[in-house]
């Protein structure tokens, strides 16, 4: 009788043990790396040595057999293909129980434990592996290294790709087609959708959770991929998006290649900071302004088909901030009517996730894309016979003809020691929020805070900006945190916090007088347009009327004027005054404001205009800010104490020296050009900054495309026109060129 071995000894391993046995195998021990089982029995078998071992000589005289129950499914596919090619058998293994079809064609080393049903006209490919409990309906395939755990019920029909993991208890409903290579799907999920490729689902019905994809991968330079972007968040998705709908009726001679390089493990969110930001944060502005036509409808539609599990989602996550938007906004939102509403930005994301995952994984069916996603950091890039080589981090190497840099805004600028978080005796000091998470950050803060227990603590936000008033927003949402914080205070330039209600009366009144001055004027110079903005935004400043209520009147009257500057002199407007201008036409959503004025009732709140400058640290281990003032242009310190500090300033700039590594090589090597906006880099109307080198997002900024100005890419309108301008130039460059 053949001899044989398990790898593993844990439980897994212990259960095929005994079915083993019973089913009269010879079975004379486990194979474990754990070292401390070495020489020792586990349920009365020996541990005789690692997996390694087995490629000695004295275990190959003695042992013809190798199981392998290993749950990691990449893990038991290397192990038994390797030890099959060092002459060891490889048996499957099938208990008495199961029920399986004669016609049904089993690939090698299948394992199938009790009361399993296979029905006619299944395939099941090679070391697979099924638990108890489980059936898998007529017609289905199931291709090499799957897991299915127990009670799982696969339908006809379908095909499961290589090494998906199904958990316990999922139902996969007759009627879809396929589920996807390496999807990890959750316990007692019931799937009634295709299921992409690399994809976490959960939930009944089944959704995508997020994206999960494979390691780095070294590419041939003599066969480099197409087409690689760098950077996954919303404009490649969107340019990704966009490509593949303007091909999905068209027939292509080769499949184009496609890398996504992210450094984090979230691909295709769609949101800034990804994952990082949490569940429970909101839009900086309404759905309708968020979002154009024909956009807004779709993602409507898709919202009220999916409500409840976000709401579900966004309640566990968010505090009693959140749970008052809900109850605020429970009869909008019942009756759809999401457009007034500033949802939670997470909604937006998981939209555009499902969206383009679907996207792609039809036009991998259709056999005109392959796509890797890999997980590193890109670092440099050197020229590669008309292309590039990409350089990672983690020293692997991608060829690729194209390159699209899309790696968002430049990074957070720190204003104090170089670190995301420094801590001291009476000083925690928040230099990224979302470094590494903004959920873990906010534990470290709860932290800071109950540890100081009967200390007063005084918070200091630096930065009026989308990110400060969401910081605001969240300490207040997490009550361990707002109930230990004595007072917040807010430091920006101009001491002004955006508003969120436009006053609808007055804003009928209101007009721009200085910009409508300049409305005869043949031509004019950027500067005197936007000399007579400032003069406007005063005024409106003078009389209380925010941006709430004069941003569109405002942004309209010297939109109109822009036509009236040259090439040059509309670029400055784009580099020099768009932006700051922006800055100053801010709003917020209600939700932030209703926050702060319950601070400003409590009298918790203040708000300081100026810049900061430094903290200083006093004899009694107390901290103190020390900022130049707006008013007097002076350096002040502020006489009360401050104990968290939350940098919200933004990003840097390229005149800095802490611009991320790749973007210093590629300026370095003269492959990008910053521009005079100092966030933006000069491209062509094909958005290239070299020859196959493409830029798309945020450092767009300071460029004039279709003769249009670009001072600010975060607005998801901008995002979708110029992802489409870029998408325009890969169809044109694979199919025309």
């Amino acid at each position: 009788m053949k001899t044989a071995v398990i790898i593993g000894a844990g439980t897994q391993g212990q259960v095929y043990a005994s079915y083993l046995k019973e089913a009269g195998i010879n079975l004379i021990g486990f194979m474990d790396d754990n070292p401390d089982l070495l020489g020792k029995e586990v349920i009365g078998i020996p541990v005789l040595g690692k997996y390694t071992d087995l490629f000695l000589d004295e275990f190959k005289e003695k042992i013809q057999d190798v199981y392998c129950p290993i749950g990691i499914n990449s893990v038991r596919i290397e192990y038994l293909s390797t030890l099959k090619k060092e002459g060891y058998g490889i048996p499957g293994f099938l208990h008495h129980t199961v029920s399986i079809a004669p016609d049904v064609i089993l690939g090698e080393a299948v394992y199938m434990l009790a009361g399993n049903s296979v029905m006619p006209h299944t395939t099941i490919g090679n070391y697979v592996m099924i638990n108890s409990g489980s059936t898998i309906a007529h017609h289905a395939t199931l291709e090499d290294g799957v897991f299915m755990s127990s009670g799982v019920n696969i339908g006809a029909l379908i095909h499961v790709k290589r090494n998906a993991y199904i958990g316990m208890g999922v139902t996969a409903m007759t009627g879809i087609k396929e589920i996807g290579e390496e999807t990890l799907i959750g316990a007692g999920t019931v799937i009634i959708r295709d299921v992409p490729d690399y994809v976490v689902l959960a939930g009944n019905p089944g959704r995508v959770l997020r994206t999960k994809k494979p390691q780095g991968i070294v590419s041939d330079p003599n066969n480099p991929s197409d087409l690689t972007f760098i950077g996954s968040g919303i404009s490649s998705s969107f340019t990704i998006l966009q490509f593949l709908n303007k091909i999905k009726d068209q027939e292509v001679k080769r499949k184009i290649t496609i890398n996504v390089i992210d450094k984090y493990s979230e691909f295709h969110l769609g949101i800034p900071y990804g994952e990082r930001s949490g569940f429970s944060v909101h839009l900086i502005t309404s759905l309708k302004n968020f979002l154009p036509e024909p956009e807004l409808g779709v993602f409507i539609e898709w919202l009220n088909k999916n409500k409840y599990w976000l709401l579900d989602e966004f309640r566990k996550e968010g505090g009693e901030l959140a749970a008052n938007w809900i109850d605020t906004h429970s009869e909008r939102i019942q009756n759809n009517d999401w457009e007034p509403l500033f949802v939670p930005r997470r909604f937006f994301g998981k939209y555009l996730e499902e969206k383009i995952t679907e996207c792609i994984s039809h036009a991998k069916q259709k056999g005109q894309i392959a796509i890797n996603y890999i997980e590193a950091e890109a670092i440099d890039l050197d020229k590669n016979n008309g292309g590039y080589k990409i350089i990672l981090k983690n020293k692997n190497i991608i060829y690729s003809k194209k390159v699209v840099l899309s790696v968002g805004s430049l990074p957070v600028r720190y204003l104090w020691k170089n670190a995301p978080l420094v801590e001291e005796e009476k000083l925690l000091f928040v230099n990224n929020p979302y470094q590494p998470e903004l959920k873990k950050v906010l534990k470290k803060i709860d932290q800071f805070v109950s540890n100081r227990k009967n200390e007063n603590t005084n918070v200091l936000i630096v930065g009026a900006n989308a990110s400060g008033l969401e910081l605001l927003y969240k300490l207040n949402d997490v009550e361990g945190i707002a109930s230990k914080i004595n007072k917040f205070t807010v430091l920006s330039t101009q001491g002004l916090l955006p508003d969120a209600v436009p006053d609808e009366e007055r804003m009928k009144t209101f007009v721009p007088n200085n910009l409508k001055a300049l409305s005869n004027a043949s031509s004019l110079t950027a500067k005197e347009i936007a000399d007579a903005t400032y003069k406007d935004l005063d005024y409106a400043d003078e009389i209380n009327l925010g941006p709430a209520s004069t941003v569109g009147i405002i942004s309209s009257a010297f939109g109109a004027l822009l036509g009236k500057l040259d090439e040059e002199e509309l670029r400055t407007f784009a580099c020099r005054y768009g932006n700051d201008i922006g800055r100053r036409q801010r709003c917020a959503g209600f939700h932030y404001s209703k926050n702060i004025d319950q601070l400003k009732k409590e009298e918790r709140f203040d708000h300081i205009a100026g810049r900061f400058v430094t903290i200083n640290k006093a004899d009694t281990n107390e901290y103190f800010l020390e900022y130049l003032d707006t008013a007097s242009g002076t350096n002040m310190v502020s006489d009360v104490p401050v104990h968290l500090v939350i940098n919200c300033v933004g990003s840097t700039n390229f005149s800095q020296e802490d611009v991320p590594e790749l973007l210093a090589n590629v300026v370095q090597k003269g492959f990008c050009k910053p521009n005079n906006s100092r966030i933006g880099i000069d491209v062509n109307e094909a958005l290239e900054a070299s020859d196959n080198l493409h830029i798309v997002g945020p450092l767009l900024a300071g460029n004039l495309l279709e003769g249009k100005a670009v001072w600010h890419v975060e607005h998801c309108g901008r995002i979708i026109w110029l992802s489409k301008l870029l998408s325009e130039q890969m169809h044109t460059y694979f199919f025309e060129k």
